[in-house]
């Protein structure tokens, strides 16, 4: 893997090589105004940006920029994006898991099937494999093949499971990159923040894996005041690089499952600019993995919040989500086809939002005592908060900025 630190004319080429260029040049240009870096795998051939993209020149890239065409020109709706929740089980019980509430249900390998072709229908261009812990399923590599040759695939694990023999099928996969989650450098407060004792073996050995096999690896850090220090969060950063991962993903809090009610704003406000710092430092160095502050890509100077428009979940019991993070369901897939769920869906969900839609729902379930101990919320309730939400939609800078009619 080779880093840059800025789009040159080999990147500008590779992005813009797809049927519609000009929206490709839009992104291109975009992309120059950011603090982005570059990953390029020699192997194959491709570039990526980060977990939030395609690679590129590729289908699913230009399914990508076709469908950021499609929501900037025309404001149609293109679930860019999309999550399937493979599985309820999970062996860790994590700190921060908006999934706490959720059941613990397997989505039948039949349904998954159904469901990646419905999103193949839709336009999807990236989707993930999350859970639970997705690979507790013995039937995870037929997963994995499931992903229709146009679209390409993220795994999001704990690691847990990731041998040589895996890393290999992988590389031979729709799955494009692997998530691993890691809150720490510190093996006892890894493992007692997950409740499991392999928690911090299982993902520092899964990305030393998965970077011997070329497989480019993010590892995902929730922000909390083990890592609110400036020197502790350095070290970490140090920590991940010498693992051999490809990409730091830096989240914040979401005040739902575990963190319901609680004040998630007061730890965004005391390390965002911090994290916004290192990001600019740490992306201006070229052997190093490249940063992403998730808060930033759906700010609304980037993507904006895509929940419910841009981006869906398929949850583990069947029914449809706005967001993986966020308890609300639109109908099933076990009673209704994806592509009818998610038209519905427009009426409530028409454009990116400007505020995260963990956060903007967990107020109004918060202030009118809604109660969530059964997730997810029935249809009823969950329209009736979309309608309040829906007032802080707007599309994100990224849509406008690629506006070409």
């Amino acid at each position: 893997m080779i880093k840059y630190i800025s789009v040159n004319e080999e990147i500008s080429n590779a992005m813009t090589k797809c049927n519609n260029i000009k929206t490709a040049e839009r992104l291109v240009r975009f992309f120059q105004k950011q603090d982005e870096k570059y990953t390029y795998d020699t192997d194959k051939s491709k570039y990526y940006i980060n977990s939030f993209f395609p690679t590129f020149p590729s289908k699913a890239w230009e399914r990508m920029v076709n469908g950021i065409s499609e929501i900037s020109n025309y404001n149609k709706r293109v679930p860019l994006q999309a999550d399937i929740v493979v599985t309820g089980r999970c062996h860790c019980k994590c700190w921060h898991c908006f999934r706490a509430k959720h059941n613990k249900n397997d989505l039948t390998l039949d349904k998954i099937k159904e469901v990646m072709e419905s999103l193949n229908n839709l336009g999807t261009s990236v989707v993930g494999i999350t859970g639970g812990e997705p690979m507790l399923r013995e039937d995870i590599l037929e997963i994995i093949k499931a992903i229709p040759n146009e679209m390409e695939g993220h795994l999001y694990t704990t690691g847990y499971g990731i041998t040589e023999e895996f890393a290999k099928n992988l590389k031979n996969s729709n799955i494009t990159r692997c998530i691993i989650s890691l809150d720490h450098y510190d093996e006892e407060i890894v493992c007692n923040s997950r409740n499991n004792e392999n928690a911090y073996s299982d993902a520092t050995n899964a990305v030393k894996l998965l970077a011997k096999n070329n497989i480019y690896t993010a590892v995902t850090v929730c922000i909390n005041e083990n890592l609110s220090d400036p020197d502790k969060l350095e070290k970490y950063f140090d920590f991940v690089k010498d693992l051999g991962a490809s990409e730091i993903r830096i989240v914040m809090q979401i005040p739902q499952g575990k963190l319901e009610n609680k004040n998630v704003g007061r730890i965004y406000a005391q390390n965002i600019d911090m994290v916004k710092s290192f990001k600019r430092k740490y992306n201006k160095k070229e052997n190093f993995p490249t940063i992403v502050n998730f808060c930033e890509i759906e700010s609304s100077n980037y993507f904006g919040c895509n929940a419910g428009a841009n981006y869906i979940a398929i949850n583990n019991d069947g029914y449809v989500t706005p967001c993986v993070a966020v308890p609300l369901s639109f109908g099933s897939v076990y009673e209704n086809k994806l592509e009818n769920i998610y038209n519905k869906m427009g009426k409530y969900f028409l454009e990116s939002s400007k505020v995260c839609y963990g956060i903007s729902s967990s107020r109004i379930i918060a202030s009118e005592k809604i109660d969530t101990s059964s997730s997810p919320l029935s249809l009823n309730t969950s329209k009736n908060i979309a309608k309040k939400c829906a007032m802080a939609t707007g599309k994100g800078e990224l849509f406008h900025y690629c506006k070409t009619v």
